[in-house]
């Protein structure tokens, strides 16, 4: 077993991954860590359909947001979304930002199929995981096998429960 701490919280689709993420990082920023990394939200303001086509990044440390997702009529109208790529660059400046900032622990919320083929933000979860910071990254299901590649024989893949990340917390923290 690594000494690395990463963490891969995986969940079924309507897994309530957001709220067991937020719950753990409230907890953390309680303690008076310096919580860095990325949610997923889809905007409120947004009149989408069931789909959910619509996604931001919010930067946990500034609660700034990064439109990641924002489907035009054509989308809507063929049932597809596309990630904006620049808007995705702008997301990896918040985890470059948890380098620079000293970071006790960095979260993401998640690891998709970009980051399955190299791209997305697989170079600063690399990045952030080579410096030692503690990473705890949502993994959804249909992308375990691409994960349990990209992390290799690091770090250890959890279920989608707030005790079970509180208990990988605790059991490695410093």
């Amino acid at each position: 077993m690594s000494n690395l701490k990463i963490a891969g919280v995986v969940y079924e689709r309507g897994a309530p991954i957001g709220d067991v993420l937020s719950a753990f990082i409230q907890e953390l920023k309680d303690e008076g860590l310096n919580v860095h990394g990325i949610l997923q939200e889809t905007p409120e303001d947004m009149d989408l359909p069931p789909e959910n086509c619509g996604v931001d990044a919010i930067d946990i440390k500034h609660s700034t947001r990064v439109a990641l997702v924002r489907p035009t009529q054509y989308e809507l109208d063929n049932k597809i979304c596309s990630l904006d790529l620049g808007q995705l660059a702008e997301a990896s400046m918040i985890l470059r930002r948890a380098l620079d900032d000293g970071a006790d622990i960095v979260v993401v919320e998640k690891f998709g199929r970009q980051e399955k083929d190299g791209g997305g933000l697989s170079e600063d979860l690399r990045a952030v995981m080579a410096e030692g910071i503690p990473t705890v990254v949502s993994v959804p299901q249909s992308e375990l096998e691409g994960w349990n590649a990209f992390r290799g024989e690091l770090g250890e893949n959890l279920p989608c429960d707030l005790d079970q990340l509180r208990t990988w917390w605790q059991s490695h923290n410093i």
